[in-house]
C-alpha cells in the first residue's frame, strides 16, 4: 500500500514538470505571462516559434509517457494506474509551484504508452471528428468520452476505469471555455453556410 501511494505521488510530481518553464530557462521568456497566458506549447508556438512549440509539446508528452511506462515495468494494478494517469494530468494543470496548462499532451503521452488499442481509437475519433468539424479542439474533446469504454474493455477493471473517466472529466472541465468557443464557431460557421444556401435558392425562384 504505501508502494502505491509512492507511485501515485510520483505521478503528481511527474506532472509538475512543465515544458513551458523549461522554455522560460533557454528562451528567457515566461510564456504564462504573454499571449493566451497558457503554458502549453500552442501558445509557446505562437509566442516564439515552431522550436518552441515541439519542445514544450515533447516534455509534457513525454512525462505522461514516462510514467506509464515505469509503472508498467513495475507491475501495478490496473486501478494504481488509472489513479497515477490522473495524478500526472492533475499535476500538469494544477502543479504546486507554477501555472499548469490544461493537460493535452500529457494525457496523449500517458494513453500512447498505456495502450495501443485506446491509442488507436482515440487518433481515429480525433481525426474522423476533426475532419467533419474542421476542428482539432472539437475533434480532441469529443473522442474522449468514448475511450472510457475502451479502458474498460480493454483492462477490465472498474476502479481504474473510474480513475480514468475521472481524468476524461478533469480534461474536458479545465477545457471548458474553449470547447465552448469551438462549437460557438462551428455552428456560427454552419448558420453562415445555410443562410447562404437558402438565398441562394430564393433568388434562383424568383
Amino acid at each position: 500500500m504505501i508502494l502505491n501511494i509512492l507511485y501515485v505521488v510520483f505521478a503528481y510530481l511527474m506532472g509538475n514538470i512543465m515544458g513551458g518553464k523549461i522554455l522560460q530557462l533557454i528562451y528567457g521568456v515566461d510564456i504564462s505571462k504573454r499571449g493566451s497566458g497558457n503554458v502549453g506549447a500552442r501558445n509557446a508556438g505562437k509566442l516564439l516559434g515552431q522550436k518552441a512549440f515541439v519542445l514544450v509539446a515533447t516534455v509534457d508528452l513525454f512525462k505522461g509517457f514516462l510514467v506509464v511506462i515505469f509503472l508498467k515495468f513495475a507491475g501495478v494494478n490496473n486501478w494504481v494506474m488509472g489513479l497515477s494517469i490522473l495524478l500526472v494530468i492533475l499535476g500538469h494543470i494544477r502543479p504546486i509551484f507554477f501555472d499548469g496548462g490544461k493537460g493535452v499532451a500529457t494525457f496523449i503521452g500517458a494513453i500512447l504508452a498505456l495502450s495501443p488499442n485506446v491509442f488507436f481509437v482515440f487518433l481515429l475519433g480525433l481525426l474522423m471528428i476533426s475532419f467533419v468539424t474542421r476542428s482539432l479542439t472539437i475533434g480532441f474533446y469529443m473522442s474522449l468520452p468514448v475511450l472510457i469504454v475502451i479502458y474498460y474493455l480493454d483492462f477490465k477493471d472498474v476502479l481504474g476505469t473510474f480513475f480514468f473517466m475521472l481524468t476524461i472529466v478533469l480534461l474536458i472541465f479545465v477545457a471548458y471555455e474553449s470547447i465552448t468557443k469551438s462549437f460557438n464557431r462551428y455552428f456560427a460557421v454552419k448558420k453562415r453556410r445555410i443562410v447562404r444556401r437558402v438565398e441562394k435558392v430564393s433568388r434562383e425562384n424568383r
